[in-house]
């Protein structure tokens, strides 16, 4: 599953805050994630600046091949679109039966 990053201010639910926006998203698609909460305040959020290389801005996606998505508008459109995480790989096609090699009779048919 992928995680989901943001702050700890669960107690905020309007959609003007960034979190609640992307996680509130998350939750009405069913996307299954890992809820992984941070400090409130921008600059105690060492952690975030090692991952992110720089901002501490939340909310994150963390997916599992370790790459991010920022930004609480796109988590949440991705998410309505059902775009967030990529697609499964399609099933390998089947090899086509092997012919008979030119020089051995087919076998007969009923």
């Amino acid at each position: 599953a992928v995680k989901f990053h943001r702050c700890s201010a669960m107690w905020v639910k309007i959609n003007g805050h960034p979190c609640w926006k992307a996680q509130k998203a998350l939750d009405d698609a069913g996307v299954d994630y890992e809820l992984v909460l941070h400090s409130g305040l921008r600059f105690r959020r060492p952690e975030v600046a090692e991952m992110t290389g720089g901002p501490k801005a939340l909310p994150i996606i963390e997916f599992e091949d370790g790459s991010l998505l920022r930004e609480s508008s796109v988590i949440a459109e991705r998410a309505k679109n059902g775009t967030l995480l990529p697609a499964a790989p399609a099933a390998a096609p089947e090899p086509p039966p092997a012919s008979p090699p030119p020089d051995e009779p087919a076998a007969p048919t009923a």
